[in-house]
């Protein structure tokens, strides 16, 4: 066992068993694993690396189980996974909950663009707005037709957001909207 395992793998003969989904940090001494504690996705397990150890974080009853990690800054990390689940918090203040009983997408992943919390799900893109907490967690309304479905990938980088699905890939630069074909696959059939 090296040092960058310790206290999250256990002794021999324990019978933990968890698996990680995701590892993200805002610097190498501030680092979070999201996963869960077997099988099947339930518990999620969330460990924090200080630089020396890693150390098991509660996490909300209801949360689901893990999928990514997005590391806003040192004192707000983000969790998104299974059931709707959306976390804001961090290691010294504890994690909350920004999900509803309405909320049960699997959010496959999570990323910040002008703002606005972005997230990729089975049921397609959908944001929130952390100025806006009443709002809730609300599906994402583009320009473009057909709407986009089954988006598993968000990201931005360089000033754009990109959205990428089994049928979709997309980019929003602030203020248009853009489809790419993608070659290999079907074109998806819209209206400009």
């Amino acid at each position: 066992m090296g040092a960058y395992d310790k206290g999250i793998l256990g002794k021999p003969g324990d019978e933990v068993f968890w698996i990680p989904n995701d590892i993200n940090g805002p610097h190498e001494s501030a680092i979070y694993l999201a996963g869960s504690i077997s099988t099947t996705g339930l518990p999620p397990f969330l460990a924090f690396w200080n630089g020396k150890v890693w150390r098991k974080i509660e996490v909300p009853e209801v949360a689901g189980y893990f999928t990514r990690i997005f590391a806003e800054s040192e004192s707000r990390i983000w969790l998104c996974g299974d059931n709707g689940t959306l976390l804001l918090g961090n290691v010294d203040d504890g994690f909350k909950s920004l999900s509803t009983v309405e909320d049960n997408q699997l959010f496959t992943s999570i990323t910040m663009f002008n703002g606005m919390v972005y997230l990729g799900s089975n049921l397609g893109p959908f944001v929130y707005d952390p100025n806006q907490p009443d709002d809730g967690i609300r599906p994402l309304k583009t320009t473009l037709n057909p709407p986009l479905e089954d988006v598993h990938s968000v990201d931005a980088k360089d000033g754009i957001l990109w959205m990428i699905g089994s049928k979709d890939l997309a980019r929003f630069d602030g203020t248009d909207w853009q489809r790419i074909e993608i070659p290999a696959k079907p074109k998806i059939w819209y209206t400009p």
